[in-house]
């Protein structure tokens, strides 16, 4: 979270004047349960305090003046244009606003205009939803009393400006997060339902560190739907012998009816992945922080060889974590292929491990990773001054 001063002085040299207001929205994390959302299975995401803050002051005409720090760019536009007008080949930060503001204005929601100053602090393009920070955020400002009564309804709103008015067919899970976080709980989500639970994640002595390796996630779209097609191939061959209504739920020794070695792969990940969310939530509510990080490497190796998703660089970060002794476990984080690891140190080893961990990536892979400490928080909110 940007600090209130440096956000409200921003606001005042771009503008002229003081906010009138102020707003944080979270980046999120998925803690465990990666690639089974669309198989029927469960996530654990949690809202974290890297993330978008904003000064806002409501203006008397339609117009809407955002300031995005981070790109040194200033949009303008009227309330009254055709905000769905969006470029889908050439997508331009302004573009989520606009998209969210026209959902908003799709359900005759009473808009205004304003003066917008914006910063953030999550590493764009690590995998960490700064889009549905920035979507969840516009929505919560405009439309603040009723995203307060229903924050899945928020969630649902920013979603819907990604795929109807941007283009991207994202999942719930990212917006999900960002609208519903709690202080220091994860989030037990079924992405199909939306039904969920919170679960304690207190870490206590142990330092929750999100590592950007700084590799472009350049295949993770294409796998994606590889992977997708394929869990659809072993889950067709299943339910032929087993009752379990989706692929997650299948009966562990049905995977021996499998032939193709793939197809085995990649189900018996879905499967595991699901159980080992399932023992993450009674770890952590029993407190056993250590069981929980082991979890987290289990995760990560079946992601790298059963579902092979991770990659070189990913690996190594797991690697050199977990064979520093003060942190107890270490994953790849999000859609794969690049992006971020996350990873649970003690937390008073945390600036050994950034160095050591930070010099061996390097060494191994000629980039540069970024280390950064986070805590588990509230969703989007407005904040006091």
């Amino acid at each position: 979270m940007i600090a209130h001063s440096l956000l409200r002085d921003a606001f005042k040299t771009q503008f002229g004047y003081f906010a009138s207001a102020y707003y944080f929205s979270p980046g999120r994390v998925n803690l465990i349960g990666e690639h089974i959302d669309y198989n029927g299975g469960y996530v654990m995401p949690a809202a974290i305090s890297l993330g978008i803050s904003a000064a806002v002051a409501w203006r008397d005409d339609d117009i809407i003046c955002v300031y995005a720090n981070d790109f040194k760019e200033k949009s303008t536009f009227s309330i009254s244009d055709n905000l769905a007008d969006i470029n889908k080949t050439a997508i331009h930060w302004s573009d989520y606003i606009k998209a969210t503001l026209q959902v908003l204005k799709d359900k005759n929601t009473k808009l205004r205009g304003a003066d917008i100053y914006i910063s953030s602090d999550l590493p764009l393009g690590a995998g960490l939803s700064s889009s549905a920070a920035l979507e969840c955020l516009i929505a919560f400002i405009f439309d603040e009393v009723e995203s307060e009564k229903n924050r899945t309804a928020l969630a649902l709103h920013a979603q819907l400006a990604e795929r109807k008015y941007v283009g991207v067919n994202c999942g719930i899970m990212d917006q999900f997060a960002v609208a519903n976080g709690k202080d220091k709980h994860a989030i037990i989500l079924n992405c199909a339902t939306l039904d969920y639970e919170y679960t304690p994640a207190d870490f206590k002595s142990y330092q929750l560190v999100i590592i950007n390796s700084n590799k472009s996630r350049t295949l993770a779209s294409s796998k994606y739907n590889e992977r997708r097609k394929e869990c659809d191939a072993a889950f067709e061959q299943l339910k032929k012998i087993d009752s379990a209504a989706d692929l997650c739920h299948i009966h562990e020794i049905s995977l021996a009816t499998l032939e193709d070695d793939v197809l085995y792969q990649r189900a018996k990940h879905a499967i595991l992945e699901n159980k080992r969310v399932k023992h993450a939530v009674q770890v952590l509510k029993n407190g056993n922080i250590e069981a929980f990080g082991q979890l987290l490497t289990e995760s990560h190796i079946s992601l790298d060889r059963d579902y092979e998703v991770s990659c070189h660089e990913l690996n190594m970060i797991v690697h050199y974590s977990t064979h520093f002794e003060a942190c107890i476990g270490a994953r790849m984080t999000g859609a794969g292929f690049g992006g971020c690891c996350i990873a649970l140190v003690a937390k008073e080893k945390v600036p050994q491990f950034i160095a050591y961990v930070g010099k061996k990536y390097t060494e191994k892979t000629g980039l540069k990773a970024d280390f950064y400490c986070a805590e588990i928080v509230d969703g989007v909110r407005s904040i006091l001054e």
